[in-house]
C-alpha cells in the first residue's frame, strides 16, 4: 500500500499513543510536536487521513479522539511485512477460529478454470471444489492483519463475458498435519472469515463440523 511518508509517520505516532482499541486522545499541536512539524501541517495531515479513510475523528469534551481504521492499520502491517521480507525474517503465524458454514461462493470461485490452472501451476494442487471457512477469533485478528500485509503467492484475476474475477493471494498453511492454503483477495476486504483450500475435503479429512475450533499455521 503506497502512502506518503508523512502520513505513514502520523499513523505510526497515533498508534503509539492509542489504547488497545486503536483510539488516541491527541491534539494537532501534540501530533505536531511528535512529528517535528507545524501545528498547521499536523492539522492538515489529520484532515487528509480522515478524508482518505485511514482514521476517523470524534470531538468530545476531553478533546479530539483519533481512531485508526482497518485501512490505517493495513499501512502499518504492510510495512511490517515489507521489513520482514527485506530482513529475511520468516514468520509462521498461528490463527485460531471456528469452522463456519459458507454460502457456496467458495465452490463457485474455486471451480473457475482460470483459477484451477494457476492453483495447479503455482500451488501444486488441484483443489477440492469448495473452501473451508474459518471465523477468526477476536484474539487472532492482529495475526490476520499481519497476513494481509504480506504479498503471498499471486493468483492472477481474469474476465469472462459476464463478470470480472479479481486477483487473489495464497499462503501455504497447515491444519494439524494436513497441508492447505489460505486464500484471500489481493484487494483488501475487511472480514473476520478466512477461506482455506486443499486438494482434500478438509471437513472429512480432519473430521470437522460447524462450530469446531481449529488452529491454522500460516507460512508467510
Amino acid at each position: 500500500m503506497e502512502i506518503a511518508d508523512q502520513y505513514y509517520r502520523a499513523i505510526k505516532k497515533i498508534k503509539e499513543m492509542a489504547e488497545p482499541s486503536n483510539k488516541a486522545y491527541l491534539t494537532s499541536s501534540k501530533l505536531a510536536d511528535m512529528l517535528g512539524i507545524s501545528q498547521q501541517s499536523a492539522s492538515r495531515i489529520i484532515i487528509d487521513l480522515e478524508k482518505n479513510g485511514y482514521i476517523t475523528r470524534t470531538v468530545t469534551k476531553r478533546g479530539q479522539i483519533l481512531n485508526i481504521t482497518e485501512k490505517g492499520l493495513d499501512v502499518l502491517y504492510t510495512e511490517f511485512a515489507d521489513l520482514s521480507r527485506i530482513l529475511s525474517i520468516r514468520n509462521n503465524i498461528f490463527i485460531t477460529g471456528t469452522v463456519t458454514p459458507g454460502m457456496g461462493e467458495g465452490r463457485y470461485y474455486v471451480a473457475r478454470k482460470q483459477y484451477i490452472i494457476q492453483f495447479q501451476e503455482k500451488l501444486g494442487i488441484i483443489p477440492y471444489l469448495g473452501t473451508l471457512n474459518i471465523k477468526v477469533d477476536q484474539s487472532s485478528l492482529s495475526e490476520l492483519r499481519k497476513i494481509r500485509g504480506f504479498k503471498g503467492i499471486h493468483i492472477e484475476g481474469f474476465k469472462t463475458e459476464d463478470r470480472t474475477f479479481g486477483s487473489v493471494k495464497a499462503f501455504s498453511a497447515k491444519i494439524q498435519s494436513v497441508p492447505c492454503f489460505v486464500i484471500m483477495p489481493e484487494r483488501t476486504v475487511y472480514t473476520d472469515v478466512i477461506e482455506i483450500i486443499s486438494d482434500k475435503y478438509l471437513r472429512d479429512t480432519l473430521g470437522l463440523k460447524d462450530g469446531d475450533r481449529v488452529t491454522i499455521e500460516v507460512y508467510t
